[in-house]
C-alpha cells in the first residue's frame, strides 16, 4: 500500500500547478470571508484527490496495476486512506489560515466534516463505475443539495429559522466534535461498501 500512496502522491505533484493556482484563488477569495477560503480548500483538495483513479483507469491502466502484488480490496484502503490524508493536509493547512483570522475553528470541523461526508458518498460510485460516471454523481450530489437548500430558503424560509433555533441549543463544541465523529464513522462504512463493490467489478 506504501507504493500505491507513493504512485498517487507523485501523480498529485503533476498537477502541483493547479492545486496551487486553485489554493490562491481559495485565498484571494477568503480574505475578506475566511470561511469562504477554508470550504473553498477543503472540497477542492477533497474532489482533487479523486483524480488520481481517472489517471488510474487511462488507457487500461488498471490491468497493469494489479499484475502487481495487490489486491483489490488494498487497492480501494489506498484511495481512502490517500483521500482523509489530502483532505488532512487542507485541514491543517486552513486551520493556520484561521489563526489569522476570526474563524471559529469549531466552523473549520465542521466543513471538514461536510468534505469527508462528500468523499464517503463518491468514492463508492467513483470505484464501482468509473471516474467520468462518478464524476456526474459527485456533480448531481453537491447541485442536488445546492438547490434543495436553495429551494427550501426560497419557498420554507422557516425550515431553516427552526433548524437555527435548535442549533443555537447545542454546545458548538459537542455538536462539532459529534459530527466529525460520524462523518469519519460513515466514511469507514463507505469503504466497506466499497471494497466489497469493487471485488466484484470487471477491469477494462
Amino acid at each position: 500500500m506504501k507504493g500505491l500512496l507513493v504512485k498517487d502522491f507523485l501523480l498529485m505533484m503533476k498537477s502541483k500547478k493547479v492545486i496551487l493556482f486553485m489554493l490562491f484563488i481559495g485565498i484571494i477569495g477568503g480574505i475578506n470571508d475566511i470561511s469562504f477560503a477554508t470550504g473553498y480548500i477543503l472540497m477542492v483538495l477533497a474532489i482533487l484527490s479523486l483524480s488520481t483513479i481517472s489517471y488510474d483507469e487511462a488507457n487500461h491502466g488498471l490491468k497493469t496495476l494489479f499484475t502487481l502484488p495487490i489486491s483489490k480490496s488494498d487497492y480501494v484502503k489506498e484511495k481512502y486512506l490517500f483521500s482523509l490524508m489530502i483532505t488532512g493536509i487542507g485541514f491543517v493547512f486552513v486551520t493556520i489560515l484561521g489563526c489569522f483570522s476570526k474563524s471559529g475553528f469549531m466552523e473549520t470541523l465542521i466543513i471538514l466534516s461536510t468534505a469527508l461526508l462528500l468523499l464517503a458518498l463518491s468514492l463508492p460510485f467513483q470505484l464501482k463505475e468509473g471516474n467520468e460516471k462518478g464524476r456526474i454523481v459527485l456533480f448531481v450530489v453537491v447541485f442536488g443539495c445546492t438547490f434543495l437548500f436553495a429551494f427550501l430558503n426560497q419557498f420554507i424560509p422557516k425550515f431553516f429559522e427552526s433548524i437555527e433555533s435548535v442549533l443555537n441549543t447545542l454546545d458548538p463544541i459537542m455538536f462539532s466534535v459529534s459530527l466529525l465523529i460520524t462523518s469519519f464513522v460513515l466514511y469507514f462504512f463507505s469503504m466497506m461498501i466499497s471494497i466489497r463493490v469493487y471485488k466484484n467489478r470487471v477491469l477494462d
